[in-house]
């Protein structure tokens, strides 16, 4: 999740600077004419259609990634279950049988780191989808015309199926 987070923010940051250029300035500087098939430079309109494109994928593919990790059932192996040579060397030494066994926490550390960090990346995705919406919607100008805005559909999603801190 970090990593599409990161993807998103720097992607966010080149569409913000694209929508900022007039359309059909060009992206890059060309002093000598190109040779071959590679006649025609990149212009900001392309760019940002590029860009665009690449930071909804961005963002909806973290979306479904965060609502997939948090749909993912946590399984718990029971130890009786595994063959002697598999178990780890302190439940080898310790048969402990169930009726002497203490009671299992309801709430595991994991359990709470998990949900720990279920709410720092889901506000992190929510604020990220947060400064996308205007940049995006000013690349409509850019563009000439408008285009479906999928943040809105997105941040329905996050707080319909995931809770996010306010």
């Amino acid at each position: 999740m970090g990593t599409l987070l990161e993807l998103g923010n720097c992607t966010l940051d080149v569409l913000r600077d694209l929508v900022g250029r007039p359309a059909g300035q060009s992206i890059t500087s060309v002093t000598t004419p190109l040779s071959g098939t590679y006649n025609n430079t990149l212009d900001v309109r392309q760019g940002v259609v590029t860009a665009r494109r690449t930071l909804e994928g961005i963002l909806l593919y973290a979306v479904t990634q965060l609502a997939m990790w948090l749909s993912k059932p946590e399984y718990d192996i029971a130890t009786n279950d595994l063959d002697p040579e598999e178990q780890p060397m302190e439940i080898q030494r310790t048969e402990v049988s169930k009726e002497r066994r203490a009671p299992r926490p309801s709430s595991t550390l994991a359990d709470r780191m998990r949900r720990g960090m279920t709410g720092e990346m889901a506000a992190d995705l929510q604020s990220l989808l947060n400064k996308s919406k205007p940049i995006i919607a000013k690349s409509d100008t850019v563009l000439g015309k408008e285009e479906v805005d999928l943040t809105q559909v997105l941040s329905n999603f996050l707080h319909d199926r995931i809770v996010v801190p306010a």
